[in-house]
């Protein structure tokens, strides 16, 4: 006789102490909730390295030598931008260009760890239709912000001039093209200058193109060229040593600074009025959240008091336009540029 096997007897069970198929099921379901939880931690832990901007350093690009006002105002920010983003922010000089090297340098590197000082040099002249020395456009550009506006000067050694009216006197007296001036660089914003005030005066000169503001003014220094155009920031601190004599602010009217030069303005030059600027960019290629985050932090700095009283230490004056409303700036510059540029009959 075959016996009956009771309910719950071990022939029920499964065998080798399994389980039911109800406590599988359960099994799998909280086996699957842990596994996807662990994925869900996984995830924000990615995300939450991948929004860690930044984490390391950042490199701050002045496409121009040490020692003129773009140097000095970078070297101002430097510090100020690194606290606000928690990293170091190291100062690096690649000039060459007119600039263009220092900034395709920049561009090289679009993850928002490299920034540069872009202004009326690197987004200005070498963007001119006709030039052949920048490798990018405005649009490869992302502008983080405007930071000083910058008068230019006409500068000599003490006893090259007398004044302006002696530079002028000796300009038109010489044979055409054999009055040396110097700039920062060709196609720089001196460069452009130099060729709208000889055009103003009426008369050709010799453009003599140096890497950098501080190299064209210790050209003028030394004697090795007539003048130079360079920016009042530039020229400042060797003009109250006395070793060097602004002859005219290419301003509309006369710099707080130097309030004793006259502008060229009232100088009978009111077509020859122009004022350079300069400011912060980085690739068109960061990242969105990383770009505002740049944006951010550096308009905490431009804005910041402390830092616009050292700008105007400096000889240049503080104006803060933020990433989007200095990028249609720079454009409207570049229009202004390319008019320049074809009536003075700048060549590449």
């Amino acid at each position: 006789m075959v016996g009956i096997r009771r309910l719950g007897s071990r022939g029920n069970r499964p065998a080798h102490g399994g389980h039911t198929a109800r406590q599988v099921r359960r099994g799998t379901w909280w086996r699957a909730a842990w596994l996807m939880c662990i994925a869900a931690g996984t995830g924000v832990g990615l995300q939450a390295r991948a929004d860690a901007f930044p984490d390391h350093q950042i490199e701050l690009i002045v496409p121009f030598s040490p020692g003129g006002s773009t140097d000095a105002m970078a070297r101002l920010a430097a510090p100020r931008l690194g606290q606000i983003l928690g990293v170091s922010v190291v100062v690096a000089n690649k000039p060459g260009a007119g600039g263009a090297i220092g900034t395709s340098y920049m561009l090289a590197q679009p993850d928002g760890y490299r920034i540069v000082t872009a202004g009326n040099s690197n987004l200005g002249p070498l963007l001119v239709p006709g030039s052949n020395q920048a490798r990018y456009t405005l649009d490869d550009i992302a502008t983080l912000g405007m930071s000083t506006t910058n008068t230019l000067a006409i500068v000599s050694s003490p006893d090259r001039f007398k004044d302006f009216a002696a530079f002028e006197r000796e300009l038109k007296d010489k044979p055409a093209g054999s009055m040396r001036l110097a700039s920062w660089g060709p196609r720089s914003p001196s460069h452009f200058y130099i060729e709208l005030l000889a055009q103003q005066i009426g008369q050709k000169v010799l453009h003599v193109p140096f890497e950098g503001g501080s190299n064209a003014m210790l050209a003028a220094m030394g004697g090795h060229v007539d003048a130079a155009v360079v920016t009042v920031a530039t020229a400042l601190p060797n003009v109250r040593g006395g070793k060097l004599k602004i002859l005219a602010v290419t301003s509309d009217q006369r710099a707080a600074d130097v309030p004793d030069v006259p502008s060229i303005r009232e100088l009978g030059y009111p077509k020859a009025v122009y004022v350079s600027f300069d400011g912060f960019a980085t690739a068109a290629k960061v990242p969105a959240d990383r770009l505002e985050r740049l944006r951010s932090a550096m308009q905490k700095v431009l804005t910041d008091p402390a830092y616009q009283a050292e700008i105007r230490k400096l000889g240049a004056d503080p104006k803060f336009l933020n990433g989007k409303d200095y990028d249609a700036f720079v454009r409207k510059n570049l229009e202004t540029l390319s008019t320049i540029a074809a009536s003075a009959g700048i060549a590449q």
